[in-house]
């Protein structure tokens, strides 16, 4: 479990040290600093890989950098060995990477670290996941594609495999059956589906069909709505984890293409994998994402391993609140800005109401 993370010098952070839960959710406006978190934990997770002395950026951040000056904050501070560094702390160990440009090959990032023994792995899936398609590809099986390309395979695999979900996330009858387990979140989320899922090891593709109580036949991906593929690669992703040991699951605006009250269950669906024993960090701009995860949270008695985090730009820098939620499920912090937008534009209506009123 990734218990801390600490940035110097880190792209708009030139110092953020944020301890980290079970399950840590990153909230707050655009560009204010959620996503430099995740990019943080995925380059020292890449670096905790490399043999060598040197990580290419763009690779571990699964994206063109640009100029390698986008890496480092404008309100740096001198650092005697580097131009950045990160601080990770994995269980009891503390791991501290520090980083310079190289200015002959400048996305090749040449770190020195202190010694790590870490084996905890780190999954991750983008905003940009892969939504319907004819087929998908296969042939990777222990890794999930950080576009969720792969779910139908990974499911496919699982049940060859016969990987079986642990039992405090199985569902609707007593079957641990991977592909039964997925099925069965999908409806607990969206409603009524169901899909079966083939893989054609010669041409390397997955095909995955969709039905449910009313249709007569199963359909195309591409016949049904972005909702199912993007939940698909979540739900796939997070039983996949839950069947392994020390694996930390990354996931970026989950809520997407999914009704509220969808989304709602979707944080039910991230707090009980942490029952599971998998360490979830999730970037969001829904309060039903965390709405539904401080229910389940107070359902299970466990609030107290959820982390909130809302971050703000403010005149002087970036500003991160941390906010608890207590036994019965309640916020400890309500900071200005955190999902109060609803109500901003309830007071601008009323007001417009009273003035026509008064004509």
């Amino acid at each position: 479990m990734i218990k801390a993370i600490e940035l110097q010098n880190f792209k708009c952070f030139y110092h953020l040290q944020l301890p980290l839960a079970e399950l840590t959710i990153l909230a707050g406006g655009n560009a204010a600093g959620k996503s430099t978190v995740m990019q943080a934990l995925l380059l020292a997770d890449a670096t905790s890989r490399e043999k060598g002395d040197s990580v290419d950026a763009s690779e571990a951040l699964g994206g063109a950098v640009g100029s390698p000056k986008a890496l480092v904050s404008q309100n740096r501070t001198e650092l005697p060995e580097g131009d950045f560094s990160l601080k990770v702390q994995w269980n009891e160990q503390s791991v501290i990477f520090t980083y310079r440009i190289d200015k002959l090959q400048p996305l090749k990032l040449t770190y020195s670290q202190s010694e790590s023994t870490q084996t905890d792995r780190l999954f991750y899936l983008n905003a940009e996941r892969l939504g319907p398609r004819i087929s998908y590809p296969a042939g990777v099986d222990e890794e999930i594609l950080r576009d969720g390309a792969n779910a139908a395979f990974l499911i496919d695999r699982a049940d060859i495999q016969q990987r079986r979900v642990p039992g405090c996330l199985v569902l609707a009858g007593e079957s641990s059956k991977f592909s039964i387990q997925v099925e069965n979140w999908m409806n607990a989320i969206l409603g009524d589906v169901n899909f079966s899922v083939t893989t054609d090891y010669v041409k390397a593709i997955t095909d995955i069909r969709y039905g449910n109580g009313v249709a007569e036949e199963a359909v195309l991906p591409t016949m049904t709505g972005f909702g199912i593929s993007y939940i698909l690669s979540i739900v796939t992703a997070g039983l996949w984890c839950a069947s392994l040991k020390n694996v930390s699951l990354m996931i970026e605006n989950p809520e997407a293409h999914l009704h509220p009250a969808a989304q709602s269950r979707m944080g039910k669906f991230l707090e009980c994998l942490t029952d599971a024993g998998v360490q979830v960090v999730v970037e969001t701009h829904s309060e039903h994402i965390i709405d539904g995860a401080r229910v389940q949270a107070a359902l299970m008695k466990r609030t107290d391993n959820i982390q909130i985090y809302f971050f703000a730009k403010e005149e002087n820098g970036i500003k991160v609140d941390s906010i608890n939620v207590d036994k019965n499920g309640e916020l400890s912090e309500w900071p200005k800005g955190f999902f109060d937008q609803k109500e901003q534009d309830l007071r601008e209506l009323f007001k417009m109401r009273r003035k026509h009123a008064g004509n």
